[in-house]
């Protein structure tokens, strides 16, 4: 299976369980880059997007800060469903619990969302890691769906939903 490319091999995990997802390579290929795109972003976020951040206008910052917040779910939202995994893998937890304790991949309103009006104008980086969060979060959208679609197990909401709707219609954007 490793042999594939990646879409080839998430079709082929169509019904395979969370357990043995968790062992293959693709499992550590996707945790890999998903680990090195956390440290790609905070070390955008603290350093270089702050003096970016203070450059841009009141509005354009609000873009930033709705852009940043989505940024951030995305990534914290595949690190929580790849740990949950692991946890799986190391027998810290069972399959069900994935289902039951609700570690399902979630905030696809957020994640999957469209991009507040302005976002096209920040900074070239941001826009970036906005893109490689969007395909890493919408790749592990698909792996969530191929191993749960039998289960019919609703996804979480998230309350970062709620807030960004609100920032965006108290600001306009």
């Amino acid at each position: 299976m490793d042999s594939l490319p990646p879409d080839a091999q998430e079709k082929t995990l169509s019904g395979v369980n969370p357990d043995s997802f968790a062992a293959s390579n693709l499992f550590f290929r996707i945790y890999d880059q998903s680990m090195q795109l956390v440290r790609e972003a905070a070390e955008y976020l603290e350093l270089e997007g702050v003096i970016e951040r203070q450059q841009l206008s009141q509005q354009m910052g609000m873009v930033y800060a709705c852009e940043s917040m989505r940024l951030t779910t995305r990534l914290m939202q595949v690190s929580a469903w790849l740990l949950a995994m692991r946890a799986v893998r190391q027998g810290e937890m069972t399959p069900e619990d994935l289902e039951t304790r609700g570690f399902r991949l979630g905030a696809k309103e957020v994640c999957l969302g469209g991009p507040v009006r302005g976002a096209g104008l920040l900074p070239l980086r941001m826009i970036n890691l906005l893109e490689a969060s969007k395909r890493l979060y919408e790749r592990v959208a698909r792996l969530d769906q191929l191993m749960f679609a039998q289960a019919g197990m609703p996804v979480a909401r998230n309350p970062v939903v709620d807030q960004l709707s609100r920032i965006e219609q108290a600001f306009g954007i």
